[in-house]
């Protein structure tokens, strides 16, 4: 079975900020404790937009993830409203690799901010030396000090309920 993570990523110490995003957004999710500035979370989809509706409250900055293991990874970062960096590197048939909004220098911030080495950054989204082992995506979430990222999206979330401290917003 491919890996299919899609999940959200505000970056604050307080868990009850990204429980206001969803509530405020007018959706629910599934939120995780805050670790190493970052308090991630989940929310079903249902076939509509939720990233518009989250971005009319974000308080701050907030990355998007995506990791399609078979298809795609995508690195999508808002600053309160406005889209600050846009990645997205698709491999379903051949590959191709949009940097709408390419800012490294801020990329190269928040990794710093983890106390984390920046060397071999520009690899990581030209997909030089990947293996699977290894993703580049996963390598930058880590760099990022994202810490759930991993096989997490809406539809996978039920699975964790059990293992982790993850509260139900609904």
């Amino acid at each position: 079975m491919s890996e299919f993570s899609e999940s959200f990523h505000l970056y604050t110490q307080k868990q009850e900020s990204a429980i206001d995003l969803i509530k405020h957004s007018e959706n629910k999710g599934y939120v995780f404790n805050e670790v190493n500035g970052w308090v991630t979370f989940v929310i079903p989809y249902r076939g509509r937009n939720v990233t518009a509706s989250l971005l009319d409250w974000n308080p701050g900055l907030l990355v998007h993830y995506r990791y399609y293991e078979d298809h795609c990874w995508e690195l999508i970062i808002y600053d309160k409203d406005d889209t600050v960096f846009e990645y997205k590197c698709d491999w379903t048939d051949d590959l191709r690799i949009e940097k709408n909004i390419y800012d490294l220098d801020l990329i190269r911030e928040l990794i710093l901010r983890q106390g984390n080495s920046i060397e071999g950054l520009d690899s990581l989204f030209d997909l030089k030396g990947y293996t699977f082992d290894q993703p580049p995506a996963y390598r930058l979430a880590e760099k990022l000090g994202l810490t759930y990222y991993e096989w997490l999206s809406a539809d996978n979330i039920e699975d964790l309920l059990d293992d982790q401290e993850i509260l139900v917003v609904d």
